[in-house]
């Protein structure tokens, strides 16, 4: 075993997006594999794993472009898999900022591969991906088998005679994935961990099934894994990259820091030790409620991934759930720029709300209930006409250095990621701010809605449109 455990991240990628299934199949988005990767890295991650798993079955290469712009968002090792048939395949793909390649379906069809790649580049950087699976001989036992072409299709070999025969070719580390357990979140596969672990004295990535934190831990001081891997909790954001390794660290398990950054959020307490908590439904986006915290408060839910904060009518910590049962499992804690809010990413069980409601954010002014003038402008009203003409100018007319071309250029993803946050601080200066406050947070929400939608080519007046169609609707119900 090394001496620190590693962390591995695995975007498994088809069509250029990652997808996260169940047992490779049932496949869904789970994100673009640039923006995932420097997540992950922020969050801790020691490596991260790409694997084409659409390759091999579509007989053709990785995709190299696309792996060269997730390696320029990376400074941690980067290992590259999926379609790698030959040396030339492997060496495209180290030039295009893979550190290591990971064979598989070639490999079992031509085991020469792995010498030829072990060669020509060192065996550190060569990596076999063994999908195993359980299937009946003809004696009705189960039999660890080898999977190839994205687990499609079973070969005539144990997964331990294989992976003897990889490692004696010249492989440098096993990629160890369980066909049976993949995303289902019951636990690494012990039982094949140890059996490849009992013939062969290269390094093991465990892989396939995590889906509680201790899940981790037990690959490596049950499985004897040397290091462990991990897809849909990661992109569902069930567990971040540093409660894993916390939890690991807590299992005596010895793993690399994360980055001071991602360890250390330290809010700005007011004067009674409390900050503001907003909780966000991490899948919807939609705002749940607000609770305060305190340092005790934040730590139990970085310790537990649950919802804690402090009741500051019973001046007694308590947990989210605790006597309705709906609890709200932590999949992130973000500060905002001045250290001063806090943002829970939940994954609610139940209402938030004590009334019964989703959220407490119920009562709302609508649009649609209000019978507003076709267009509102001077000291009454709102007219946005300006500020969508600058944002278009600035589209059609780059200025160098301007902060509306910098989101263009971003792309869409990143002008939406900014609209969220700035929903967020509106939402938060409703409750913890005055009049002005609310005011430039609104303003800055406007903004960047207009930068989002100019980007996605919808005008104004498209906006304006179906505002009219909902005013007369809601005439029409008028009695």
């Amino acid at each position: 075993m090394t001496l620190a455990v590693r962390v591995i991240p695995c975007l498994d990628v088809a069509n250029g997006r990652v997808v996260k299934g169940v047992s490779f199949v049932n496949l869904r988005d789970a994100g673009d594999p640039v923006e995932a990767a420097a997540r992950y890295e922020a969050e801790g991650a020691d490596e991260v794993a790409f694997l084409d798993i659409a390759a091999a079955h579509e007989k053709r290469g990785t995709l190299v472009d696309l792996v060269g712009r997730v390696a320029e968002a990376l400074s941690i090792p980067f290992t590259v898999g999926g379609g790698v048939r030959s040396v030339e395949d492997a060496d495209a793909l180290l030039r295009a900022g893979a550190d290591r390649v990971t064979v598989n379906t070639a490999a079992v069809e031509d085991p020469s591969l792995i010498t030829r790649l072990a060669e020509r580049f060192g065996a550190q950087c060569v990596v076999v991906a063994i999908d195993g699976k359980r299937l009946r001989d003809p004696k009705g036992l189960a039999v660890m088998r080898v999977t190839t072409h994205g687990g499609r299709r079973p070969v005539d070999r144990t997964v331990t005679s294989w992976a003897a025969a990889a490692a004696a070719a010249g492989a440098g580390e096993i990629l160890l994935t369980s066909v049976d357990a993949d995303g289902t979140q019951a636990g690494f596969d012990l039982e094949m961990l140890r059996a490849v672990r009992a013939v062969v004295d290269v390094p093991i990535v465990a892989s396939g099934g995590a889906g509680r934190l201790d899940d981790f831990a037990k690959a490596v001081l049950i499985g004897r894994a040397d290091a462990v891997l991990a897809a849909s909790v990661f992109h569902d954001r069930v567990f971040t990259v540093g409660a894993v390794k916390e939890a690991m660290r807590r299992a005596g398990l010895a793993v690399r820091p994360a980055p001071a950054r991602a360890r250390t959020l330290l809010p700005r307490y007011d004067e009674n030790g409390l900050v503001p908590v907003i909780m966000r439904d991490v899948e919807t986006g939609k705002v749940l409620t607000l609770a305060w915290a305190n340092a005790d408060a934040i730590a139990k839910t970085r310790e537990t991934g649950l919802a804690h904060f402090y009741s500051r009518s019973r001046k007694v910590l308590w947990r989210k759930g605790e006597t309705s049962g709906n609890i709200q499992r932590v999949a992130g804690i973000s500060l905002d720029c001045d250290d001063d809010a806090v943002l829970y990413d939940v994954r609610p069980t139940g209402p938030a709300c004590h009334t019964g409601a989703d959220s407490c954010f119920t009562r709302v002014e609508s649009f649609d209930a209000l019978d507003l003038p076709a267009a509102s402008a001077g000291a009454d009203g709102l007219d946005l006409t300006d500020l969508f003409a600058v944002v278009r100018d600035r589209k059609e007319s780059p200025v160098t250095g301007s902060y509306t071309n910098q989101l263009f250029d971003d792309g869409i993803a990143r002008i939406a990621q900014k609209l969220g946050e700035e929903a967020v601080e509106t939402a938060l200066a409703s409750v913890t701010g005055d009049g002005n406050a609310l005011a430039g947070e609104a303003a800055d929400l406007l903004y960047h809605l207009a930068v989002l939608l100019t980007a996605r080519g919808v005008a104004p007046g498209d906006v304006s449109a179906k505002l009219a169609e909902r005013r007369g609707a809601a005439r029409r119900k008028k009695p």
